[in-house]
C-alpha cells in the first residue's frame, strides 16, 4: 500500500515537473492507457543508460524518459529520448529507421509510414509486438505494445 502510495506521489510531482517545463514538449505518461497501468518510470542517468543499452552504444541526447505499462496478458514500453536540437531529433529518427530496414539481422519487418495529426509515424512489427517510431519537436519516440494497445498509446502522446 505506501509502496503504490508512494509510486502515485512522485508520479504526480513528476507530471507537475514535466508541465512545469516549457522549453519544448514532453510527454505526460498517463497511469492507465485502455487497461495498461503505468508500473515504471525511468527518468534522469538511468534512463540515458537504459537508452543506450538499446542501441548498444552511446547516444547524443540531452535526456530520457522510459515508461513501462503493464495490463491482463498486455505490456508496452515507451522509450523517449530528447535531443539537443530539432534537426538532431530528425536526422537520429531517419538514421535509426534506415539502418533497421537494411540490416539483414534487424528483427523487424512490414515497414509502413502512418500519419497522426501531422506526425510521421514509422510503424514495423516485430519481437512478438509492434513498434512505432516518430518524432515530436526535439523528442523521438519508440513505442512497443501489442496491437489492440499501440494505436491508444500513440495517440495519448500524439494528441
Amino acid at each position: 500500500m505506501l509502496h503504490n502510495m508512494r509510486k502515485r506521489i512522485i508520479f504526480i510531482l513528476f507530471s507537475f515537473f514535466l508541465l512545469g517545463c516549457n522549453q519544448s514538449p514532453s510527454p505526460v505518461f498517463q497511469e492507465e492507457i485502455r487497461g495498461l497501468k503505468l508500473v515504471q518510470l525511468i527518468t534522469g542517468k538511468d534512463a540515458l543508460n537504459a537508452i543506450n543499452e538499446l542501441h548498444g552504444k552511446k547516444i547524443n541526447v540531452a535526456s530520457g524518459m522510459v515508461a513501462f505499462y503493464q495490463g491482463e496478458g498486455e505490456k508496452a514500453t515507451v522509450w523517449v529520448s530528447e535531443s539537443f536540437s530539432t534537426d538532431d531529433a530528425k536526422q537520429q529518427t531517419e538514421i535509426m529507421i534506415e539502418k533497421m530496414r537494411l540490416s539483414k539481422r534487424s528483427p523487424f519487418s512490414d515497414y509502413k509510414e502512418i500519419g497522426l495529426d501531422g506526425v510521421k509515424i514509422y510503424s514495423f512489427k516485430g519481437m512478438g509486438q509492434e513498434h512505432y517510431i516518430f518524432r515530436i519537436s526535439k523528442s523521438v519516440y519508440w513505442i512497443t505494445a501489442n496491437s489492440g494497445a499501440i494505436d491508444e498509446l500513440c495517440k495519448s502522446i500524439v494528441g
